[in-house]
């Protein structure tokens, strides 16, 4: 279903009022050659928080993933490169592993960012 040009109007409108950065894994060599894996800060993002509900909420339980936010993010073209293993968010001071980025189709607009805190995850 396409959107009328007022509800599209709407959702420009929503409170994106939470920061989120996105921070990539990089390796380096220190001293002696050894190869080191850290994180840098890679991009900022104003974002739409929210929490699971309802049939969404009771199957992530059931993998112990009921904690997962997710957050709304007005769609940039360095999303496309964001994967689940060289990238993580970073909200309020917390990490957070990335597990599942949605591009909304109806208008390309948005996207989806499911993230789980680190640590969290038994598969981490």
């Amino acid at each position: 279903m396409i959107k009328s040009k007022s509800e599209k109007m709407k959702d420009l409108a929503k409170v994106r009022k939470h920061k989120i950065i996105i921070q990539k894994k990089v390796t380096s060599e220190n001293i002696r050659g050894d190869h080191i894996e850290d994180w840098t800060d890679w991009k900022t993002l104003r974002a739409e928080r929210s929490t699971l509900y309802g049939r969404d909420y009771y199957a992530a339980a059931t993998v112990s993933q009921e904690q997962t936010i997710i957050f709304t993010v007005k769609y940039v073209q360095f999303l496309e490169e964001v994967d689940t293993v060289k990238y993580r968010i970073i909200y309020q001071n917390k990490p957070y592993d990335i597990k599942q980025i949605d591009f909304i189709q109806d208008d390309g607009m948005f996207a989806k960012i499911k993230v789980l805190e680190s640590g969290l995850n038994a598969s981490s």
